[in-house]
Formats: C-alpha cells, structure tokens, sequence
C-alpha cells in the first residue's frame, strides 16, 4: 500500500471509533436531557430551567437509586415492580433483554464466569469460546446430571448478550489463559478485535517503514 494511503488510512481509522463513541455519547446525553427536562418542568416552573440542567440532576438521582436499592426494603419494592413488568408480554420481552444485556457486561455478571475455556463437541472438528458458569448443580439438577458435567456459556458474535447455556462433560472442555474481558470482546467482534493493547492496534495495523516515503 502507498505510503500515503497507509496514512491516511490510520487517521481514518483512528477518526472512525472517535467519532462514532462521542455521538452515541451526545446522543444519550440528549435523550436523558429531554426525559429529565418533562420531569423537571412537571415539578418546578418552565423559566427556572436551563438547557443541561436535567442531566446534571439525573446523575445524583442514578446515584441516590442505586443507593436506595442497597437497602433490602427498596430492594423488595423493586424485586415487586420488577415482578409486575415482566407479567406483562411485549414489556417483558423488552425489558428482560435489555436487563439480561445489561448485567451480562457488569462485574457482578463477569464474576459468574468462572474460567474462560475452548468447548469441543464430541466428533466434532470446531472449538468455540466459553464461560463456565456452574460446577455443582446442587440438589435440584444434580440427580439428572452425571458429576462430571459443568455448565458453560456460549456468547454469539454481534448479538449484544444473546448466547446458549450448555451442559458438557469436563473431558470436553479446555481451560485457556485468557481473561474474562478479552474473551467477551473477542467473541463480540467475531476475532476481529483481539488481545493487542489498544494503544498499539492502529499503529500496528498501518505500520510502514518510513525509508518507503518518496
């Protein structure tokens, strides 16, 4: 590739990911600033607001929820509604996706997995990228489960959290020195991202030898 299209390929490339990261930041910053913006005028007069005023006051009431719901009072309120939404049929589709993608990605959700393994099938040639999720099926499945059998799961690439849960015997599964969060984002892109630190994958990508520069 010529020199200068190398470069301006990494600028492109470098651009691309910027750009897109702070316009879904915008764009969720307006979205927010709009629904807080109805709430703020419902409860104080229309002229003591100013334009990014209901963002500022959403962020300590994020804060403040969260701080509620350590309690096991407003816990059990929310486990309550929670039971409420999802009886309800399109709502609960959209709500338990949104919520299942949600913790699949937070620490208490990367904390379930336990190793990051390759899960080959019996007579099968393909290895696929797992998590174990479970090794003792306790009282209830345990009858029904041979002791040699885990749980694992199987993440899709570009599905946002959609996945399978399978039960496999040990003898099929290989652990691997890989971290929880390098796994997820290398199934997540389908390997296209892999495991070079961030800072070195666009200079790596378009490396040259500048003795090429006519």
């Amino acid at each position: 590739m010529n020199p200068i299209n190398k470069i301006f390929f990494k600028g492109l490339i470098a651009v691309i990911p910027l750009t897109l990261t702070l316009y879904l930041l915008f764009w969720f910053a307006d979205t927010v600033e709009l629904w807080l913006e109805h709430i703020f005028k419902f409860f104080f007069p229309d002229n003591w607001y100013t334009r990014g005023l209901g963002l500022v006051l959403g962020l300590p009431l994020v804060f403040f929820f969260g701080a509620f719901l350590e309690s096991l009072t407003f816990q059990r309120l929310f486990n309550n509604l929670e039971k409420l939404i999802i009886q309800i049929p399109i709502v609960k589709s959209i709500y338990k996706s949104i919520r299942d993608i949600s913790s699949l990605f937070s620490s208490k959700s990367k904390g379930q997995f336990k190793q990051v393994v390759l899960v080959k099938a019996p007579h099968d040639t393909v290895q696929r990228i797992g998590f174990i999720t479970l090794t003792d099926f306790g009282d209830v499945l345990h009858p029904f489960i041979p002791d040699d059998q885990i749980a694992v799961y199987l993440p899709l690439s570009y599905s946002m959290g959609g996945g399978t849960t399978i039960i496999i015997s040990r003898e099929n599964v290989t652990e691997i020195d890989m971290s929880i969060e390098d796994a997820l984002r290398f199934v997540a892109t389908a390997g296209v991202v892999s495991s070079v630190p961030d800072d070195k994958k666009i200079i790596e990508e378009f490396d040259f030898d500048p003795k090429e520069v006519p």
